[in-house]
């Protein structure tokens, strides 16, 4: 067990099995903090109002799976075995969370997910199962409205995911898709399966191709290479990159100038305009962290899940998880992260929205909304 905050034998036990380690470990330590950042919350305010209208402290235990298959099956029987949690938080990840689902499905138990934006999830037949995210097969869908390409007669898309998984052909497909509903018969697309190619190939068909547009989804590190050596692999300058990983904080820290006017999709911005009507405004949430934890998308996608969880039991009074599930489906509120709304009868979430953003000079602007206006590649933001 990595962490643990206990008050009393009469708490609300959360469990969270969590990528503190392996190739997760960025978003999923952040989701962590975000976890911890709610119960903190929680607790100063009381606790969880229960069927006696009186409040009981949060516990929260959590463990590491390490990124692992292995890691989530072994935390996810023992958080419903022996530590008997009221509430399941899902993994980071779209394939650890489905994992997850199907263990929690098995035992009768819900689980609350916030950290896997699997559309394919939705549609097995698990009834104990809420969604805050919106799903990967949306997250590049207003490419089109958001950018203005201009092309003699073709449109050159070079299209560049891991065709072994759900997240990154989604993901990358959503884009293509947005781009080519536009433009219609002026596409031209190459696709490339990352998980079939090596790098160098990758490079080299990149450069024979051409392309206005690439659009590169794999693991955040594969997105971080790709884009540090495009310019040394190869000549070209397209109009638009896209890249998945371009919407975390860290992106530029780790990219550095190569990830100049980049794209990508990010589940929450700061920026973005709402109107909150359950929870804390973000300045609120600022005031009860840490100066170097930095609320970012991952973060406030686990802290939001943790205000959903807080809205359903404070308004059923109860534990209960089929009652949860049911209230959960006719809830239409908006918090910090969000509008939260679910499909009732797969628990997929309907009401939430990406954000595209823009790298800027070190700085990340929202396209989606007022922030921002998409700069092609080659130009500079005066």
């Amino acid at each position: 067990m990595i962490g643990i905050i206990m008050y009393c034998s009469d708490t609300v036990v959360i469990g969270l099995s969590v990528s503190l380690t392996g190739h997760y470990k960025l978003q999923g330590t952040s989701s962590y903090k975000g976890v911890l950042a709610w119960v903190d919350r929680v607790n100063s305010n009381g606790g969880l109002s229960d069927s006696s209208n009186s409040c009981r402290p949060v516990e929260l235990v959590v463990y590491d799976d390490e990124s692992s298959a292995t890691g989530v099956e072994n935390n996810i029987a023992t958080l419903i075995d022996d530590d008997q949690v009221d509430i399941i938080l899902g993994p980071y990840s779209t394939n650890l969370i489905k994992l997850a689902t199907n263990l929690c499905h098995k035992k009768k138990r819900l689980i609350w997910n916030h950290g896997g934006a699997s559309q394919d999830l939705h549609t097995y037949g698990f009834d104990l199962l809420v969604s805050s995210l919106t799903p990967c097969n949306e997250y590049f869908t207003s490419l089109a409205d958001t950018t203005n390409l201009i092309f003699d007669s073709t449109l050159k898309i070079c299209r560049v995911s891991n065709n072994k998984g759900e997240f990154s052909p989604k993901v990358s497909g959503s884009a293509v898709e947005s781009l080519v509903m536009k433009y219609d018969q002026a596409a031209e697309i190459l696709e490339i399966d990352m998980s079939v190619h090596d790098t160098e190939l990758i490079f080299h068909k990149i450069q024979e191709f051409v392309p206005d547009v690439i659009v590169f989804v794999g693991t955040y590190q594969q997105d971080v290479d790709f884009v540090i050596n495009l310019q040394h692999k190869t000549k070209i300058r397209p109009q638009l990159i896209c890249v998945g990983a371009a919407g975390l904080d860290e992106f530029w820290m780790d990219v550095g100038h190569s990830g100049n006017l980049i794209v990508g999709p990010s589940q929450w911005e700061s920026s973005m305009i709402l109107d909150i009507n359950h929870g804390p405004t973000l300045d609120e949430v600022k005031d009860h962290i840490a100066e170097d934890v930095v609320p970012d998308y991952v973060f406030m996608q686990a802290y939001g899940m943790g205000l959903i969880i807080e809205y359903c039991i404070s308004a059923c009074k109860t534990l209960n998880e089929q009652v949860l599930r049911q209230f959960a489906e006719t809830a239409d509120i908006e918090t910090v992260f969000g509008r939260f709304k679910i499909d009732p009868q797969t628990g997929a979430q309907v009401g939430h929205r990406m954000v595209l953003v823009q790298w800027n000079n070190g700085k990340k602007y929202a396209l989606t909304g007022l922030e921002g206006t998409w700069i092609p590649l080659g130009y500079e933001s005066s």
